[in-house]
C-alpha cells in the first residue's frame, strides 16, 4: 500500500514523527512506564502461567469443534469460545489488562480523536484507490471480528475485586 510514499515502516514512523507533538510525546513516555509497571506486575503476579494455562484450554476447546482458523472468530470460533467460559473464567490479571487497555484507548479518543483521522486523510492522500480499497476491506473483517471477539467477552467478563 502507498508504495509511492511510504515504502517502509520508517517512512510512516518519519511522517508521524514530523507531526507528533510534544504532549503526545510526553502521553507516549507515559504509557510506556505504565506498560513496563505493568508488566513487572504482570510477572510478579504469576499472571504468565494462568494465562497460559486459560489459553491452551480455549485454544484446545476452540480446535476441537469446527474452529480451526481463529483469524475467522465470528461463527465455531465464536460458539466454541463461548461454550470454554460456561466453565472456566478468564483469569483476574487478564481482566485488570484488558481493562486498562480500553482505558488507555479511552484516553487516545478523547484526546487525540481530530489528530488521528488528520493523520490518517494525510496518509490516505499519499495511497492509491486500490490501496484504499484493500485497506478499506482489512479494516471492515477486523471490525466485525472484534465484535465477536467484544461479544464473547462482555458477555463473560470474570467477577475480580
Amino acid at each position: 500500500m502507498a508504495m509511492d510514499q511510504f515504502s517502509s515502516a520508517e517512512d510512516i514512523q518519519s511522517f508521524i514523527e514530523d507531526h507528533l507533538t510534544e504532549s503526545a510525546a510526553a502521553d507516549a513516555r507515559a504509557a510506556a512506564d505504565e506498560v513496563q509497571t505493568l508488566a513487572q506486575g504482570w510477572c510478579d503476579s504469576g499472571c504468565t502461567s494462568r494465562t497460559a494455562r486459560f489459553l491452551r484450554g480455549i485454544f484446545g476447546h476452540m480446535n476441537g469443534g469446527q474452529c480451526t482458523d481463529a483469524s475467522v472468530f465470528c461463527g465455531d470460533c465464536q460458539t466454541r469460545a463461548t461454550s470454554y467460559f460456561t466453565r472456566n473464567q478468564l483469569p483476574c490479571c487478564v481482566e485488570d489488562v484488558v481493562q486498562r487497555g480500553i482505558q488507555a484507548y479511552e484516553y487516545v479518543v478523547e484526546n487525540y480523536e481530530e489528530t488521528l483521522y488528520r493523520y490518517a486523510e494525510a496518509i490516505r492522500e499519499r495511497m492509491t484507490e486500490t490501496s484504499i480499497a484493500e485497506a478499506m476491506e482489512i479494516k471492515d473483517r477486523l471490525v466485525r471480528e472484534f465484535g465477536c471477539v467484544s461479544e464473547v467477552y462482555s458477555n463473560n467478563r470474570p467477577q475480580c475485586l
